[in-house]
């Protein structure tokens, strides 16, 4: 069971990942995503970066399915996705084996230029793919950057998506990475 703040956050995170508002999450709605991402941050579907984000895509996806698609139908509805994402993600030992790839791979095509870092623009562009509005977007990565130097680190970027996943307080510096949640 997840607690009202979480659940919040999950029906946020299904939203944005139902690319095509069915209703429903499908294997394609994750593929587009990646390539969305792929193309806002500048690296390009085709590129290795670009290339790894839709495999880390189509792995969540296979994971995600592993332990909700109760009806065995390739779908996943909304309280399907709750219970996917308590059972894959739902305490940080789960987050950082089944999301730890992944979210290496976001942040790798984030920060195109390998500096190392990615810029709030660079986040920006990243949350904008995701679906954010541009203020949203950018107030969200500036979130992240914790110590306000303009650059968020890989570290702050996956501690951002835990407190986002985890956070049940609302309180963490990503728990509005996906926009604030009431």
């Amino acid at each position: 069971m997840t607690s009202d703040v979480i659940g919040l956050k999950y029906d946020r995170m299904f939203d944005m990942l139902d690319v095509d508002v069915n209703g429903v999450l499908e294997e394609q709605d994750f593929i587009t995503l990646a390539r969305s991402i792929a193309r806002a941050t500048g690296v390009g579907e085709t590129s290795p970066k670009g290339a790894m984000l839709v495999l880390e895509r189509q792995r969540c996806w296979a994971l995600l399915l592993e332990h909700a698609d109760a009806n065995g139908d390739g779908q996943i509805s909304r309280d399907e996705f709750h219970r996917a994402m308590s059972g894959a993600f739902g305490d940080p030992t789960l987050l950082e084996r089944n999301l730890r790839d992944g979210l290496h791979a976001e942040f790798a095509a984030i920060d195109a230029d390998d500096d190392g870092v990615a810029t709030v623009d660079q986040m920006t562009e990243f949350l904008i793919a995701w679906g954010l509005e541009h203020e949203v977007a950018r107030a969200s990565a500036r979130g992240l950057d914790l110590n306000a130097d303009g650059h968020i680190t890989r570290e702050e970027y996956v501690a951002g998506w835990s407190d986002f996943l985890l956070d049940e307080n609302n309180e963490g510096a990503g728990s509005a990475l996906l926009g604030a949640v009431a």
